[in-house]
């Protein structure tokens, strides 16, 4: 069994435009030279998956809900970064005297703790407002030309969906009038209460149909902590510790995931004693994210023998009960600008 070959259900067709592609389905039809290194490395981690957990993980990275593809993602990652710290793991063990089972347990010699993967990804309001720029972007890959490419700088959705025909219209007179002298123009169009504004360049300069992307919204504290702490209760009755793994899909400042992480520690009800957090982690970004492990002092014996594992693979010390790896890279055996050319061009 292979992650990309081919989807899990034949119903589901490749789009024509990449703006509409999930994850699986941009990698699968990998074209530059960072998508065919991530497709690769994935393919590396899902042959050590075991069968029954190989299953479950590529149906769920081919969803087309982002936050399916993330979960999916996230269990294959820590699965890759547990074995390479030497542990021993099982897919949702069965755990006595529960009823719901975590992601992992992970075994090492005499060492052995549970591992509760959860990720926070984009709210659903930031994913269809997203969703509402498609038509325009279909539009835009419809019309693209030599030797332009044309982006979407800016937008003002308005109500309802605006006159796609007119637009395409518009973008072609647009196009048409650009001499070939143009190196860079921008076009404003407005129709009710749609306002947009396009930019046409000289090809190689940036990805003609990306959509825009619109600033983050600030990370909803309260409501991570109070999922993380309803996570943590379904599972009361451990015969080991229990470690959270957290990502987020937004990345954050190192100061703010610091916060993050003390913030949801210091909330942990027992038998969960610490959290694993990789803020803004997703397939191209597994070299540049920096992991981070806060732990409960009064409950750090159970993780002793895995944060001196991770220091020995580069980690240091934050705080008294805080721990940061800043070059995963290392660990995973790529180089800090990967997935893009490694420094000197050689591999």
């Amino acid at each position: 069994m292979t992650l990309f070959a081919t989807p899990p259900d034949p119903r589901i067709v490749r789009p024509t435009a990449p703006h509409r592609a999930t994850l699986a389905q941009r990698l699968a039809g990998a074209v530059t030279g960072p998508d065919q290194r991530v497709r690769d490395l994935l393919e590396a981690w899902f042959a050590r998956l075991p069968g029954p957990a190989q299953t479950d993980v590529r149906s769920r990275l081919w969803e087309r809900d982002r936050r399916l593809a993330l979960a999916a993602f996230w269990e294959l990652y820590l699965h890759e970064l547990l074995t390479r710290l030497g542990y021993r793991l099982v897919p949702h063990p069965t755990v006595p005297g529960a009823g719901a089972r975590p992601d992992f347990l992970a075994t090492r010699d005499q060492e052995a703790f549970y591992l509760e993967a959860l990720i926070h990804g984009p709210p659903t309001g930031a994913w269809r407002a997203e969703r509402r720029l498609y038509p325009i972007l279909d539009v835009l890959h419809e019309v693209q030309r030599e030797p332009f490419v044309v982006t979407l700088a800016q937008a003002t959705c308005g109500h309802g969906t605006p006159p796609l025909r007119a637009l395409r219209s518009e973008l072609v007179r647009w196009l048409d009038s650009l001499s070939a002298a143009t190196t860079d123009a921008t076009l404003s169009w407005q129709r009710g209460s749609w306002s947009l504004q396009f930019r046409a360049r000289r090809a190689g300069s940036e990805r003609a149909d990306e959509p825009v992307e619109p600033a983050p919204p600030p990370l909803p504290l309260r409501t991570l902590s109070s999922k993380v702490q309803a996570k943590a209760r379904r599972y009361r009755v451990f015969d080991h510790p229990l470690l959270l793994a957290l990502a987020t899909s937004q990345a954050l400042p190192e100061s703010t995931s610091q916060e993050l992480a003390s913030r949801l520690v210091g909330q942990l009800p027992d038998p969960a004693v610490g959290i694993l957090l990789a803020a803004g982690l997703d397939p191209w970004t597994i070299a540049s994210t920096p992991l981070l492990v806060a732990w409960r002092a009064e409950a750090i014996a159970p993780l002793r023998p895995f944060l001196a594992t991770l220091e020995e693979a580069g980690g240091r010390r934050r705080t008294a009960t805080m721990l940061q790896l800043d070059a995963p890279w290392r660990l995973f055996g790529l180089w800090p600008t990967w997935p893009h050319d490694p420094p000197g061009g050689n591999e």
